[in-house]
Formats: C-alpha cells, structure tokens, sequence
C-alpha cells in the first residue's frame, strides 16, 4: 500500500511538471502572434542607433557599448519570455523599454529579432 501511494505522488508531481514545461508563457504565446513589420518600425526608432538596421551591432555607438548582434546563435536561441525581459528590463548598457513601449510592441520587436536571422547572408550566420 505504502508504495501505491509513493507512486501516485510521483504521478502527480510528474504531471505537474509536465504541464508547467509545455505550456508557454503568456509572453511567448504574445510574441507568436505579434506583427514583425511593425517591430520593424519600432525597432528603427529605438534599436538601431546601437544594433543597426541589421541588427548586427556594428554602429560606431554599438561597438563603443558592445551591443550585441541580435542575429547571433547566442541571441536567437533565447525563449521569447527571455528577450522580453531583456528589453523590458534593459541589460548592462541598453536601457529597459518598460515605460517606453507596451507590451504588444516588446513583442513586435521580438517577431522582428527572430526576422533579421533569416534575412543574414548564409556565409555570415553566427
């Protein structure tokens, strides 16, 4: 009997770790259905003067803060939610965008990040 009882526990505990890993955050589910297009303009106005309109980094006020290139292996592999806290918080020398922009245009900005990827050259992936 005792062993029935370990094992429903670890049924329950394993089912509610599997739900809390395959549902998606609120965040993540945002950034699928935001507007790559807007991001765009969004990311003009803000981003580029550090990322440049590659997103590569490669400003002269890029480089002299180490922006990083959003089109990296290291960048694009982060989750959604991850990017979205880091533009919503900021990160050592880019400013947080919480007060700046909503939270449909964080998202937006992301759709855009995950666009610039697949626009780089194929000799230049990261």
């Amino acid at each position: 009997m005792k062993n029935r009882s370990i094992y429903g526990k670890f049924c329950k505990i394993s089912l509610g770790l599997l739900l809390v890993l395959t549902i998606p955050s609120a965040k993540s589910v945002a950034a699928q259905k935001a507007d790559a297009a807007s991001g765009q303009k969004i990311f003009v106005k803000n981003c580029q003067k550090c990322h440049d309109q590659d997103g590569s980094g490669s400003t002269i006020f890029g480089k002299s803060l180490g922006a990083a290139d959003l089109r990296s292996a290291p960048i694009q592999k982060k989750r959604d939610g991850e990017l979205y806290t880091l533009i919503e918080k900021g990160n050592k020398n880019m400013p947080p965008f919480d007060a700046t922009l909503s939270n449909t245009e964080i998202n937006d900005v992301i759709a855009y990040l995950r666009e610039l990827a697949k626009k780089q050259p194929d000799g230049k992936k990261q």
